[in-house]
C-alpha cells in the first residue's frame, strides 16, 4: 500500500498585501505550502454598489494550506508577523 499524502490544513485566508508578507516568511522557514484563490466576495451582488458608494468591500483572498506536520511552525510564523 503506497504512503498516503499528508493532510493539508488551512493556515488562513489572506488579502494580497498580507500574502506578500506571509508567503516569503513560509519560504524562509522552509515550510511547504499550497495556495488556492477565493473570489467569493467578488460574486456578492452588493460588491459593485459598495464600490460605487466609496465603501471598500472585501476582495479576493489567497487561502494558504500547509502540511499537518508543519502547521505549528507555520502558525508561529504568522503569529510573529501579525501579533494579536
Amino acid at each position: 500500500m503506497p504512503d498516503e499524502p499528508e493532510k493539508l490544513h488551512q493556515l488562513g485566508a489572506f488579502e494580497p498585501h498580507e500574502a506578500k508578507k506571509v508567503l516569503p516568511r513560509l519560504e524562509t522557514e522552509g515550510i511547504h505550502f499550497e495556495l488556492e484563490v477565493d473570489n467569493t466576495e467578488l460574486m456578492k451582488p452588493t460588491h459593485a454598489a459598495q464600490l460605487n458608494f466609496g465603501i471598500y468591500p472585501e476582495g479576493s483572498k489567497l487561502v494558504v494550506f500547509v502540511p499537518e506536520s508543519e502547521l505549528e511552525n507555520a502558525l508561529a510564523a504568522v503569529k510573529d508577523l501579525f501579533p494579536v
